[in-house]
């Protein structure tokens, strides 16, 4: 049963036979569009990446955070805008620097822990960037999701990776469908990110298991996979 008081997540990724999704050596000329077309049509209200896939989309440039900041509250702020979608990115120790609100068409939420200066909030403030609090010292990303859907009224979020976002989330219990374009490559590169990058070693966790909602041929030889997560009470462990 889903639970109405956060979004449904999609998780949505391109990658190799292997799983690899660093594409320096897969030799394709139009290997963005293969992700973006297929992500395009996905309806959510926001797309959600961290820290270092959303620097890609941030400032270059590295703003001081000294002056007489203290009097900013560690509390969630939501900055007047009108945007209807929504790019997020989990940034606990608050990294990215921003010049505008926004990343194309969508406003920008960072995510932050309580740990943030607050010389970095008046940055956020002074470029208009909303942002949630998501614990004092780690993000907890059920509560994230909660305050997605609670103060912006998120119904579907899309996840867009990079492997350790992702596997946070799945370890976390936390993705109820997956959308792989499965391009036809074998990476074989080690050590090479992969689509989920949850933890070393096998501790107590069991794997996820999916059940097929759809497949479909693309691109002549890609594959556009969508599962839906099979629930623990489902699978009977």
């Amino acid at each position: 049963m889903l639970d109405t008081n956060k979004p449904y997540v999609i998780c949505h990724m391109l990658g190799s036979v292997d799983g690899r999704i660093k594409q320096d050596i897969w030799g394709f000329k139009d290997h963005h569009k293969y992700f973006e077309e297929t992500a395009e049509k996905i309806e959510a209200d926001a797309w959600l990446v961290g820290r270092v896939t959303m620097q890609e989309f941030s400032s270059k440039e590295t703003y001081s955070l000294e002056g007489d900041n203290d009097s900013i509250p560690k509390e969630d702020f939501v900055a007047e805008q009108e945007a209807k979608t929504y790019a997020v990115v989990i940034d606990p120790s608050g990294k990215c620097f921003w010049d505008t609100n926004m990343v194309s068409t969508e406003h920008v939420i960072e995510a932050l822990t309580e740990q943030v200066p607050s010389g970095y909030l008046a940055h956020l403030r002074s470029k208009n960037v909303s942002y949630i609090f998501g614990g004092k010292e780690e993000l907890d990303l059920d509560l994230v999701l909660r305050k997605l859907y609670s103060l912006f009224g998120m119904k579907t979020v899309r996840i867009d990776g990079g492997g350790h976002v992702n596997g946070s989330f799945l370890k976390a219990g936390l993705i109820d469908e997956f959308s792989l374009v499965l391009a036809p490559v074998a990476d074989g590169t080690i050590g090479s990110p992969t689509v989920f990058e949850a933890e070393e070693g096998y501790e107590n966790r069991k794997a996820t298991q999916f059940k097929i909602k759809s497949v479909d041929r693309i691109y002549d030889d890609f594959l556009w996979i969508r599962y839906l997560v099979v629930k623990e009470q489902e699978t009977g462990r």
